[in-house]
């Protein structure tokens, strides 16, 4: 049977991955809704399919998750839609850790809202994905399982960890009525099988803080689980999920018990950019140093009241993801592990490609040209 896929987020870091794989399946119809700019966004869904062999029928629609109830869309789009779609996946909605609450709500709350009453209207829905984060868990420490919901009570880093457990309170309502798979990512970094990076998030702007020299401590001990997954590995997870898991269910999508720890990394960053950057190692810049948090949060304070401009933009722009580290927990995986068992699909060990993500961040200058 044809199915026919309503997807939001097809240029971010996670639907684009999706779409690559979507796109080749010759039993599909892929709906994408592209957040309405003012230009043609054909182009940037073309090159983001390079290399692909399309066989899926592939339609763009603009709108907007923030466009009122019908997503922005025509009448007639919307209607249309609501008779053929077979599965929603919901990548779309804001990353940004810096955002007002208010702003970041706007999309990742209200706008989950509007697609699940788009999907509740789907007359042949056969299953709904929606994409969340881990760091729903706040500043939880410890196990958080994927049975678990919310910070409990200890508060978040950002106002996208919040907006997004808020998310997940709107979603949870829903189950009820709709075959809901919630998927919690972790960090992604890129490909484990290229190192290509898709969207640069905080984790590659304190590689290149390090590099430049600007991140002269974070908060954490050299223990400290830092969790991250390649893009790859979030991609074929979650389409298997999609494709065989019955109901619906909470999965994270993360390396959980085999995080790599941020001392081992630290490491990592240092002798990759020795390795793709030999030059580099003559501007002898020390590793970052691991303290506890009253030494980071002193740390803060003195940067911004030293007046340096460029030290306090820098440690501005790590610090909504740097206090991370001071609440460690490890990610509980069982259930997504069971339900992958005999895929043979599971999360690769992060420095086994890490050392390919910090190259491909050198080499594009971090996105801003092309390798």
């Amino acid at each position: 049977m044809r199915r026919n896929i309503f997807l939001t987020g097809a240029t971010g870091t996670v639907g684009s991955e999706l779409l690559r794989r979507l796109a080749a399946r010759d039993d599909t119809t892929l709906n994408l809704l592209v957040r309405r700019t003012g230009y043609d966004r054909r182009p940037q869904i073309d090159y983001g399919l390079r290399g692909v062999r399309v066989a899926a029928t592939l339609n763009l629609f603009d709108g907007d998750l923030c466009d009122g109830d019908a997503l922005g869309l025509s009448p007639d789009a919307f209607n249309s839609l609501t008779r053929t779609t077979t599965h929603v996946i919901h990548c779309g909605g804001s990353t940004s850790f810096a955002l007002p609450l208010a702003e970041s709500r706007a999309t990742n709350v209200t706008g989950t809202a509007r697609v699940l009453r788009f999907a509740q209207q789907c007359e042949r829905l056969e299953s709904a994905a929606f994409f969340s984060t881990v760091y729903v868990s706040g500043m939880r420490r410890g196990i958080f399982a994927e049975s678990d919901f919310g910070d409990a009570g200890n508060g978040f880093v950002n106002s996208y960890e919040r907006s997004k457990a808020e998310m997940e309170e709107v979603v949870r309502a829903a189950i009820a009525d709709l075959p809901i798979l919630l998927f919690r990512l972790s960090t992604v970094i890129g490909d484990s099988r290229t190192g290509t990076v898709h969207g640069f998030n905080a984790l590659h702007h304190a590689i290149r803080l390090l590099y430049q020299g600007l991140a002269p401590m974070v908060p954490g001990m050299p223990s400290t689980p830092v969790d991250m997954v390649s893009s790859d590995y979030v991609a074929e997870a979650a389409l298997h999920l999609i494709d065989n898991q019955a109901g619906c269910g909470v999965f994270h999508l993360a390396s959980g018990e085999r995080a790599a720890a941020i001392g081992d990394l630290l490491s990592a960053t240092i002798e990759s950019l020795m390795r793709f950057r030999p030059t580099w190692r003559k501007r002898s810049i020390e590793k970052p140093l691991l303290v506890d948090l009253d030494t980071y949060e002193l740390f803060v304070r003195s940067v911004e009241e030293a007046g340096n401009d460029v030290l306090r933009n820098a440690t501005r722009s790590i610090r909504t993801f740097a206090y991370q580290l001071a609440h460690p927990k490890v990610f509980a995986t069982r259930q997504t592990s069971e339900a992958l068992a005999d895929s043979g699909i599971a999360p690769r060990p992060v420095l086994q490609f890490y050392p390919q993500i910090v190259k491909y961040c050198v080499e594009s200058n971090w996105g801003l040209q092309r390798c």
